[in-house]
């Protein structure tokens, strides 16, 4: 911005804590520009066709608020340093930290040869989870790359308010696991929406194997 002599607003929408979000806007002191910390939730606007959510807080956001309705939906949560990427990790930690607990219960029940008897268990107990296991599974390894960094940020953020981090610490094994399989070379865009859940858990196994 310096050397450009030009001071836009600076919007930083990752996935990160609390404590880093406030790092970031340090950098900015000084500077004649505007940090807004925000936070993107769901999924991209052509998917949610208008309900992808975009949170900001901090500094003016009045130039943020002028996509709201073109494809998103501004929510504005006060002035408060931080407090949007509060608002991400306590809703990541739920959404990708169900993710990695699904696929360690898969990964589970395909090493002690229960597969086939727990998912047919749980079509008929839970079949809301045994749909997530099915979707998500395969194609954890996607984005596997990125979440390990999310995983992190959220232990940090737990552990700054003296919550467990345990949980996700093991979601972040279960991404890097998942990262080091060959499934990590697709995209979202060139894989199918209907994985294989066997073959994906042999992958898994297969790659646990090569790494002991």
């Amino acid at each position: 911005m310096n050397a450009a002599n030009a001071y836009p607003d600076y919007v930083d929408c990752n996935t990160i804590s609390s404590d880093t979000s406030k790092k970031i806007a340090m950098d900015f002191d000084g500077l004649p520009t505007n940090f807004v910390d925000a936070g993107i939730i769901r999924l991209n606007p052509l998917k949610e066709t208008g309900r992808t959510r975009l949170y900001v807080s901090d500094g003016d956001t009045a130039l943020v608020q002028q996509l709201d309705g073109r494809g998103m939906v501004v929510s504005d949560l006060g002035t408060d340093v931080g407090r949007t990427s509060a608002m991400q990790m306590v809703f990541v930690s739920s959404t990708k930290g169900a993710f990695s607990l699904y696929a360690a219960v898969a990964l589970m029940a395909a090493l002690t040869g229960l597969r086939e008897d727990m998912f047919r268990e749980l079509g008929k107990i839970q079949p809301n989870t045994l749909a997530s296991i099915e979707k998500m599974v395969p194609r954890i390894p996607l984005d596997a790359k990125r979440w390990i960094f999310e995983m992190a940020e959220i232990v940090k953020t737990y552990e700054s308010y003296g919550v467990t981090s345990h949980f996700h610490k093991g979601a972040g094994d279960i991404m890097e696991l998942a990262n080091c399989t060959p499934l990590a070379a697709g995209t979202r865009e060139n894989t199918p929406t209907t994985d294989n859940l066997a073959e994906a858990l042999k992958i898994y196994v297969d790659t646990m194997a090569l790494d002991n």
